[in-house]
Formats: structure tokens, C-alpha cells, sequence
């Protein structure tokens, strides 16, 4: 309960929650003006209740709520309090006050001058209807300020948190001043422009803010320093580190690049751009080197290390955070790059049955140059990040929460980056003591291998991976073929060779193997020097590329078939009667190639003296394999030529069935054709 312009009030929901009054028999009574509202309810502000104008049953249920107490005894009246209305346009006017310096009031602030300004205007309302009744009486208003002070100094600071003066005389001239320069007048000096402020002008603004931006990153006492040295020269006030702590604040945005960089700038105060995942997987692909925080053993010419840490270069999918590849060396170099490359891509066929490229690759700008062919070969869009800024890269965290939740949990862990909290560190006593079980090289990598098997499966990730490719378009997968795998990936001898009648006989990694292909076009670059790559994990394939990569065959390495008839098994006959199928096409392909060449010269009428008689010198056999036929049929041709030149009567021979068809008894009787 409280007093409300002079009259006890109850809040109308106080009497709901204590049940003495329903909302509906609220609503009815008001509407039968058997209840007074006089403060209607609003946001924050309840509705008040006259108590005298409840009928009697519902102010007896109020005092027994009270424990059978006098309401006008437990609620005592203070005229200040009475006349305090919430008003929104102060409220409005502290919540928006901009200072100098572009700032907005502080909360606990705010809250005090919006106090001591209603408290103000309940005094001027409640002079001003004194006033008016004083005047209707012909009498003067005097204005009681001890009185005042002290209702004001009454209130409930909960409700009314101001800082209005004890002091009567005070109090009277904090009133005057507000209603003469309104609420600006409540707000301290101290929030305003600094009138006594020792850095009071341009020159001095600018000498203190390039010292804060100094690129030595100086302390407030240390340019408090610098600044009164030049102060003294120039008969400036000295300032202290205090002065100098306030405007760094003010100026920290324009001063950090200078103090910590223009990455750090960029990292730091510039605004970001928030990305989402990407809705499947091979959309988006994330590369970066990674110093593992796990320590391993080495040995070198007699003396054992043990501070090494591994270098991982990781291929990460975006979509689920998936690691699709990675590779692990001593330290990053191109070529763990691209044996990271070479893993994501074989991953996919492990995963998907084919080799597959991504949409989109991010990476840094480490051997950019040297990693693009590469970088392009497995996506269809490259956009290295830009240099140093850490945040766009999203793989970056995720080497964080790798070592949190992995590295951590093992013996060789060398803890977090060296800006982390010490206490947060692992402990030294401890590594030195058991450094002797370090694992070596090999060892760390096997913990490697297992971190990322365990990071790929873990709460089925990769079930949720296979589950968002199978609902992924079609049109957006893009397979990589093996051919050109091997071209960006494939390892070399660092020889050449060339074919021979076995095929191409190649060492690798001191072994002989043998390869051949069956393109019929390969056996017309017997004279190509072949430059040789290879998938050390796969060779039954290899591929053969000539100098300036204008040519490309797949070459299969070839079957080994047993000499005794004996140890045949099965499959050996259909490897033996694809090579003899495949000759066979070869020779026809020879054949083809000089009887295409004899008709162009036959239709050119064209008989050069070298090609003269050629069917006849050379056993070359028809697709159907024959060879006597073509070469009499040449010589009949010829004949009957001459015996239609020679015999007018005769009827014209045009072809060798003319001879079978009547007309070679005419011919019998005027020519001896006894030589056919």
C-alpha cells in the first residue's frame, strides 16, 4: 500500500495475488463505479486502488492481509511521495544523452538522475497546488524546505534511488537550478566537457594519442612520462596515468592498429562477416598446417631429444566439421600439402566409391604459387584467405578443440599456446620425468591416426556425412578421374622410358615392374619418352606423360601368365585372348592405315614407280585375309583393258565376273587366255 496524491491506494494486483479480490469481480465493480481507480495501470506502473472506496468486505479481508493492523498506520503519508508521477519523456532524455566523447550515461547513473528529476517535479507540483490554493485565499505561499528535505530524504531508495541533498538549503538551490536550466542541470560536470581538463586542445589531444599509439605498446605510466617531459619544454600541465588511462579508452579503437598491427586490427576491431555451414558435404573445403601439441623423442647422432612436436596439415570439410584428409610430417612443407590433398581425395573414395573434387577450397597463402595446380585440381573454386587473418578461417578453432579434447588426455602433451594461463599448463616435473616414454616419430603419428579415425566416427559423424551426400543434387558432385589424380598426386621414378616389345618396364622404388596399355594409339609413340607417376599405395595403374603433358595414357600392370599348361588357373585365358584380340586389332589398324593410302593414290591416278606392283612384291592380306584374289583381281583388270582397246566387236569387259558370266568364250577365240 501507498499514498497516491494525498490518498491511500492499494495496488489492484497486490489484492489478485492475495486473492481478496477477483479480476472479474474487479473488472465489475469498476464498471459500477463501486471502486475508485486512480492510477490507471501501465508498463512498470500498477494500477492503484483508493482503499476508502472498497466496500467494507474487501477492506476487511485487506486488514487481516496486513495482520489486523490500521492500514493508515502501516502506510505513514509523505507528501513528497504523493506527488511523484513517472514521467517518460525524462526517462527518454537520460536513456539517450550522448557526452562529449560520444558515450551514453551509465546505467546506475541513468537511474539516479531520472530519480532526482521526478523527485523534482513531485516538489514543483506540489509548491505550485499550494501556490494556486494560496492565492484563492489571498494569502502568500512559504515554502517549508526543512519540511520538504526531509519527506525527500524518506523515500524508499528502492523505488526512488536519487542523490538529491540532505541539506535543506541545498536541496532549495538543486530546485531552483533545475527549474531555471531543466534537466541538464542534474547531470555532473564531470560528465560533461571537462572544463578543467589539462589535455585542452588539439595539439595536446594529438601528442597523448600518438604516444598511446606508439608502436612499443607503452603503459599508461610510460607515456604519462614521455608526455610531461615534452610538457615541461612547452610549459604544458603535467598530466598523470590516470589522465592518460581515460584516453585510451576514448581512443582505443583509432590507436590499436598502431600498438598491435594492422592483422591484429583487422582480427580484433574490424567488423566480421558471420558465415554458416554449408548444408553438405564437398562444398566447402578448409586447409591448414597444424603444430600438434603432442612431444615425441628423437635421436641424432648419439643425443636424444625429446621437445619435437609433429606437424598435421588437415583437409577440413566445413559441413559437420569433417576431417575428409590430412597428412603428418616433421614440419609443413608443399609437399605434406599435397599429401593431405591426396588423402581428401582418396577419402572420398572410400566414402562415396569414387574420387570426388569440392565446390570450394579455402586455404592460407603458404607456397600459393607452388600449391594453385594443385589447390585447382581438387576444386572447382580456390579463396585463400586473406594473409594473417586467422578468424575467416574456420579450421582454426577446430585445432583448439582437437587438442582439448585429445591431446590433453595424453602423456605427451605440451600443453596450450604459449599466451595461455600457466596454471592451465601441464606439468613440466612431470614431462621431464617421463620424457624417456616419448614416443618416437612413428609413434606420434599412430597417435595421429588415431585421433583423426576417432574424430571422423565420433557421435556419428560419419554416418551423418554418407546420410547428407545421399540427399546432395547430383549435379553438384563432381568426380575426379583417376587419370588425373594420378597427374596432380602421382609420384615419379625421375626417369624416363620408352616403349618396348614387353610394354614399359619401369623401376619403382627399387623393384621392377612392368606396364603396358591397350589404347592402340600408344604403339604409335614408341619413340615418346615416357615420364612415369604413380599412387605408391596402388600399382596396378600408372600413368604415362610425355613432356609437355600433351599426351596421357592409363597403363595396367601387365598379367603374368604361367608357361606350363599345367598351372594355368582361371582368368588366364581371358588376359591371354585380350592380348591376342588386341593384336589383332593392331595389325588390322596397319593394314587399314596402307590400303586407305593405296585408294587415295589409285583415286589420284597417281602410280609412282616405288609402289609399282606393290600387292604382288608384298604379302599383305585383306580384312578377310586374303591376298591372291586382291592381287588377280588387279591383273584381270588390267587384261581386259587391253582386249576392249584392241577388239571393237567385243563386248566391253568391266569387271572380273564378266568372265564368269558367258562372255569368256567370246574372249577365248580371239585371245589366249590360258594365262589367267
Amino acid at each position: 500500500m501507498e499514498y497516491y496524491n494525498n490518498t491511500l491506494a492499494v495496488e489492484a494486483s497486490w489484492l489478485f495475488d492475495e486473492q481478496i479480490l477477483s479480476k472479474p469481480n474487479y473488472d465489475y465493480l469498476k464498471s459500477n463505479n463501486r471502486l475508485t481507480v486512480i492510477r490507471r495501470g501501465c508498463m512498470n506502473t500498477p494500477a492503484l486502488v483508493a482503499y476508502d472506496s472498497l466496500p467494507t468486505r474487501f477492506k476487511e479481508a485487506v486488514i487481516v492481509k496486513l495482520g489486523n493492523k490500521n492500514p493508515y498506520n502501516v502506510v505513514k503519508t509523505n507528501l513528497v511521495e504523493s506527488y511523484i508521477q513517472h514521467s517518460a519523456r525524462l526517462s527518454e532524455f537520460f536513456e539517450n544523452y550522448k557526452l562529449s566523447d560520444g558515450r551514453n550515461l551509465p546505467k546506475s547513473t541513468r537511474k539516479e538522475y531520472y530519480a532526482n528529476a521526478i523527485v523534482l517535479e513531485a516538489i514543483g507540483t506540489m509548491l505550485e497546488n499550494k501556490h494556486r490554493l494560496r492565492s484563492s485565499m489571498g494569502k502568500k505561499l512559504k515554502i517549508n524546505w526543512e519540511e520538504l528535505s526531509e519527506g525527500v530524504q524518506e523515500l524508499d531508495r528502492s523505488k526512488y534511488p536519487h542523490d538529491l541533498p540532505v541539506s535543506y538549503r541545498r536541496l532549495g538551490d538543486k530546485y531552483k537550478r533545475y527549474k531555471s536550466e531543466g534537466e541538464i542541470s542534474l547531470i555532473h560536470k564531470n560528465f560533461q566537457n571537462n572544463n578543467a581538463a589539462r589535455v585542452d586542445n588539439p595539439v595536446k589531444e594529438s601528442v597523448i594519442t600518438e604516444l598511446i599509439a606508439d608502436s612499443r605498446n607503452l603503459d599508461n605510466a610510460q607515456v604519462a612520462m614521455l608526455y610531461n617531459t615534452m610538457a615541461e619544454q612547452v610549459s604544458w600541465q603535467k598530466i598523470t596515468a590516470a589522465t592518460v588511462a581515460v584516453w585510451r579508452e576514448r581512443h582505443e579503437m583509432e590507436t590499436y592498429a598502431g600498438r598491435r598491427g594492422s592483422s591484429e586490427f583487422r582480427n580484433k576491431i574490424t567488423m566480421q562477416v558471420k558465415r554458416k555451414a554449408p548444408s553438405f558435404p564437398l562444398y566447402f573445403w578448409s586447409l591448414d598446417g597444424w603444430d600438434v601439441e603432442l612431444l615425441y623423442q628423437k635421436t641424432e647422432n648419439g643425443t636424444t631429444t625429446y621437445h619435437h612436436r609433429p606437424t598435421v596439415v588437415v583437409v577440413l570439410d566445413a559441413c559437420l566439421k569433417y576431417p575428409i584428409g590430412y597428412a603428418v610430417g616433421t614440419h609443413e612443407t608443399p609437399e605434406l600439402t599435397q599429401q593431405a590433398l591426396r588423402n581428401a581425395v582418396k577419402h572420398t573414395a572410400e566414402l562415396f566409391g569414387k574420387m570426388h573434387r569440392t565446390q570450394q577450397l579455402q586455404s592460407d597463402r603458404y607456397a600459393i604459387k607452388k600449391l594453385t595446380p594443385y589447390y585447382d585440381g581438387v576444386a572447382e573454386k580456390v579463396t585463400p584467405a586473406r594473409v594473417k587473418n586467422a578468424k575467416a578461417k574456420v579450421i582454426e578453432p577446430y585445432f583448439g578443440g582437437i587438442n582439448k579434447r585429445y591431446c590433453q588426455m595424453l602423456p605427451n602433451w605440451s600443453g596450450f599456446g604459449i599466451t595461455s594461463n600457466k596454471e592451465k599448463q601441464p606439468n613440466v616435473e612431470f614431462l621431464n620425468k617421463y620424457k624417456g616414454d616419448f614416443p618416437d616419430f612413428a609413434g606420434v603419428c599412430r597417435q595421429i591416426d588415431m585421433i583423426i579415425e576417432r574424430e571422423r566416427t565420433c557421435d556419428g559423424k560419419q554416418e551423418r556425412f554418407l546420410a547428407l551426400w545421399a540427399q546432395m543434387p547430383a549435379e553438384h558432385k563432381i568426380e575426379l578421374s583417376y587419370e588425373n589424380y594420378l597427374l596432380m598426386f602421382g609420384e615419379t621414378t625421375g626417369f624416363k622410358n620408352t616403349l618396348e616389345a614387353s610394354g614399359l618396364n619401369i623401376t619403382i622404388r627399387g623393384l621392377k615392374r612392368h606396364y603396358d596399355c591397350f589404347d592402340i594409339s600408344f604403339r604409335k609413340y614408341a619413340s615418346t619418352a615416357w615420364e612415369i607417376r604413380y599412387d605408391p599405395d596402388n600399382l596396378t595403374q600408372v600413368l604415362a606423360v610425355n613432356e609437355d603433358e600433351t599426351r596421357r595414357y592409363i597403363l595396367e600392370e601387365k598379367y603374368i601368365q604361367p608357361m606350363a599348361l599345367r598351372e594355368r588357373k582361371n582368368g588366364d585365358s581371358e588376359q591371354l585372348h585380350r592380348i591376342w584380340n588386341y593384336n589383332k586389332d593392331l595389325e588390322q589398324e596397319a593394314i587399314d592405315f596402307r590400303a586407305n593410302n593405296y585408294n587415295v593414290l589409285e583415286r589420284a591416278s597417281i602410280e609412282l614407280p616405288e609402289f609399282r606392283d606393290t600387292l604382288q612384291k608384298l604379302l599383305i592380306t585383306d580384312k578377310n585375309g586374303q591376298h591372291k584374289d586382291n592381287r588377280n583381281r588387279v591383273k584381270m583388270l588390267k587384261q581386259a583393258e587391253k582386249l576392249n582397246s584392241q577388239y571393237e566387236d567385243a563386248v566391253l569387259v568391266e569387271d572380273v565376273s564378266d568372265f564368269k558370266e558367258g562372255r569368256i568364250d567370246y574372249l577365248r577365240s580371239k585371245v589366249d587366255l590360258s594365262i589367267y
